[in-house]
Formats: C-alpha cells, structure tokens, sequence
C-alpha cells in the first residue's frame, strides 16, 4: 500500500495535512498516537463505497507543523472544528481511535451541533491509563528510552505494549511502506506533545452526560487490560452507547483488523444517517 497524497490546508493559522475524498454522509477520522493508523481502513469498500471520507494529520504528525508543546486537547478539539468548517460540513460522524477518541469528546463537548454521531475505538481516557500501573511501568520504559535519544527504541516500546510484540510484521501488512519510520520520525510529537496534554484533559462521568449523540463504542477482542477497563467506564458513562467488540484486534484494531473495522462502522453510520441523506 501506497501512502495517500494528503494536501496542506492552513487550519487555525498552522498547516495540517488533510484527505478529503468519496460521497456521502461525512465521515470525519481523528487518529491517535500513530499519524498513519487510520489509513488501511480509509481503503475498505464498506467505507469507501458510501461514505465521503476525511481524515487528517493532527499537529506534528506527518507534515503537519506543530509550533508549539504540548498541544491542548482543547487546541486539538478546535482545529477539527475548523477543518470541518472549512471543508464546508456543518455535520458529520466522527472516528476516533485512542488519542483520537480523546479529541472527538472534546468535540462533542465543544461543538455538538458538529457532531451527528461518535466511534470510540478505546479512547486514552487519562482516567483510567494514568492510574493503570502497568500502563505506567511501559510509558516509563518508552519514555526513559525517548529521553536517552532512541527514538526507535521508545516507539517499538510503546508499539509492542499497546499492538502487541508482532505488531510490526501486521501493520507490514495493512499499513502505507515506511509506518514505521514516520512513527519513530513524529517520537517527539507523542512524548513532548501528544501525552503531557492527556495527562492534563479532565473529562469524567459528568462531562460525558452531556453527550446524547448516537454512540458506538469498540475495542480489541486482543486489548490490554487498562483499554478493556476504557470500554466498561464508556458503558457506564455513555449507557445509550452500542457495544461491539473487534475479533482479530488488538489496541491498534484499525490496523489489525481493518475490514471488520469498517464493516461494524458502516453499519452503524446505516442506522444514523444525517438528516436529508
């Protein structure tokens, strides 16, 4: 697979790399801690065959510039506001995937008459990770590795951890030549950007509460504990959410399991399309 022409667009004074392309409902995908995750499932049928797909890099992922750390969620939440905005959608579904998942409920918060419906694909609630001990001792062990100047190193850490050890020769498999080696490139997005603006993003049971959009909530059959514990506190939080678990998928499912990823995501967005479509 080729890695897919993205095109610079100016968002909120900052140059972001966007993929915009189909017809139909849109379909908005937020990516997480890999700038390339999200590209194996904007190839399947089930997506590509209905849906006007739009995806973007998020600040310091890719070439898309990144003048200042870290990145508020807010900032991020406010440069997806203004992407849509400026795309022409008053209203779309939103994916997101870890990281990702973090961005559109802050969307949802910020600007709910944006958002028709949510996919949250075990989204980095701080909540959960950051009093996970085990999460813990490994962004300890990728961080130490970061900070000695192994870039490398610090991402096959974190890959093995939330993929699993194969994850490599799987995402050889599904993902544009070179994942890799941008993810690695982008190690100080993640470590100096993307995990100090986690650690600060307060969002709880109260916050979730105003959140009444239709709501599909995933993870991995394959997942760590800490991610299956995001899933149950997203069933508590969110009870009108529709529950699904991936087979074939760990943290990373749309990797692991594009297709079925994006079958279960079509469908959904079936049951809840935009009004007029």
């Amino acid at each position: 697979m080729n890695l897919p022409a993205m095109q610079p667009t100016k968002i909120n004074g900052v140059k972001l790399e966007t993929l915009d392309r189909g017809t139909g409902d849109p379909v908005v995908f937020v990516h997480g801690a890999m700038g390339d995750e999200c590209f194996a499932v904007l190839e399947e049928p089930a997506l590509t065959d209905s849906y006007r797909l739009i995806h973007y890099h998020r600040r310091g992922w890719g070439e898309s510039e990144c003048p200042e750390t870290p990145v508020s969620t807010e900032q991020q939440s406010a440069d997806c506001q203004s992407l849509l905005r400026d795309l022409g959608i008053k209203k779309a579904h939103f994916v997101g995937q870890s990281g990702g998942g973090v961005v559109i409920l802050q969307v949802a918060l910020d600007a709910p008459e944006l958002v028709h419906s949510l996919a949250l694909l075990e989204p980095a609630l701080p909540s959960v990770l950051f009093n996970s001990a085990e999460f813990g001792a490994v962004a300890e062990k990728a961080g130490s590795s970061y900070e000695s100047g192994d870039k490398a190193g610090a991402i096959d850490i974190f890959g093995q951890e939330v993929a699993g050890s194969d994850f490599s020769g799987v995402f050889d498999q599904t993902l544009p030549q070179g994942h890799f080696e941008r993810w690695a490139a982008d190690a100080d997005t993640l470590f100096q950007a993307d995990f100090p603006a986690y650690s600060l993003w307060t969002f709880g049971r109260e916050e979730a509460a105003r959140i009444t959009q239709p709501t599909l909530n995933i993870r991995g059959a394959n997942t760590n504990s800490y991610f299956r514990d995001i899933y149950e506190t997203v069933r508590t939080w969110l009870p009108h959410a529709e529950n699904f678990v991936l087979p074939n998928a760990t943290h990373a499912m749309l990797q692991m399991n594009p297709k079925g990823a994006a079958e279960r995501l079509a469908s959904f967005f079936s049951s809840h399309r935009l009004p007029g479509q």
